[in-house]
């Protein structure tokens, strides 16, 4: 056996923006920032609904996976997107992730939002099995959360949006 030689696969080398307004409260007019346990920052949430993932996020893609003898096993993350050149469930598994991770730091969104998030992000790249992944995420992800959650310790919190360094 062996073990990832890095705790995740993919790192986001520019900043992701993907608009979730549709799934935001009525009344949401404020930004937000959200800061992992180390004070980085890592997602942000404007008025408009643009949700920023920031570069440097690191995540695993489509989980579970696992490492044996140096060869990652697991649920694939798809072929090449013939625009992005990213495996098709890259983008989706980030916001999904992304947005998982900080569901317990005040995010305004719930687990099935951010589910549905996932939906439509692989709906958007073509992603073939998106049904039998969002079903997936549906079914398991409430459990899988609580583990990984236990495991990796998040402890990230909202604090309000920065703009150009002012609050």
């Amino acid at each position: 056996m062996s073990e990832f030689s890095v705790r995740w696969v993919f790192q986001l080398e520019i900043d992701c923006v993907y608009n979730v307004r549709r799934h935001l409260p009525a009344e949401w007019h404020e930004g937000c920032t959200f800061i992992d346990k180390k004070g980085r920052r890592r997602l942000e949430i404007h008025p408009n609904g643009d949700v920023k993932v920031l570069a440097g996020y690191s995540w695993d893609g489509c989980t579970p996976k696992i490492s044996v003898f140096d060869l990652v096993l697991g649920t694939p993350d798809g072929v090449p997107n013939r625009v992005t050149k990213r495996p098709k469930a890259y983008y989706a598994s980030l916001l999904h992730d992304v947005l998982y991770q900080f569901l317990d730091a005040g995010l305004p969104l719930s687990r099935a939002q951010a589910d549905k998030v996932f939906l439509e992000i692989l709906t958007r790249d073509r992603f073939a099995p998106r049904w039998i992944y969002y079903g997936a995420v549906r079914m398991f992800g409430g459990v899988f959360r609580l583990f990984t959650r236990r495991k990796r310790r998040y402890a990230g919190k909202r604090i309000p949006l920065l703009i150009d360094g002012a609050a």
